[in-house]
């Protein structure tokens, strides 16, 4: 588990500081013919590649936005906006703050609705400057197939 997040931190680092010589170098290595793209599952229990945005806990209370990926192999790097709901005076009423974040989509598994396919199980974002209160610098959420 150790590895994995210094594994995460590394990427976060690499993509902070060359995600278009990243993207570019990934973009001339061909994927091999018959394998179809890990997907991120939505809400709706859709497979989604490299989605623009992700409502985190099907609630809208936190969403995922602007999102722009640098890689989308078996692990994909991106960056975007965590958008947290204040929920004052309640949810329902309550404006968004804004957080820039990198993201990081990884440990593909077999997805059982599909056969043949894959979806990610893990999500760790990286707060790049501010963050919500008594939030980690990163964390890391599990991934439900849908």
């Amino acid at each position: 588990m150790r590895l994995t997040r210094v594994r995460i931190a590394v990427a976060a680092g690499l993509l902070a500081v060359s995600g278009t010589v990243t993207a570019t170098v990934l973009a001339v290595v061909p994927a091999s013919a018959g394998s179809s793209p890990v997907v991120m599952v939505n809400c709706a229990g859709q497979g989604q590649v490299r989605p623009g945005g992700y409502d985190v806990g099907c609630t809208a209370n936190e969403l995922l936005g602007t999102l722009q990926w640098q890689t989308w192999r078996g692990t994909a790097y991106g960056n975007g906006v965590l958008r947290v709901d204040a929920c004052t005076p309640t949810c329902a009423q309550g404006k968004y703050i804004d957080y820039r974040v990198l993201t990081v989509l990884w440990r593909p598994m077999s997805w059982a609705k599909h056969p043949g396919h894959r979806y990610f199980t893990r999500m760790t974002w990286i707060f790049t400057s501010k963050r919500p209160a008594h939030a980690r610098t990163a964390q890391t959420l599990t991934l439900p197939a849908r």
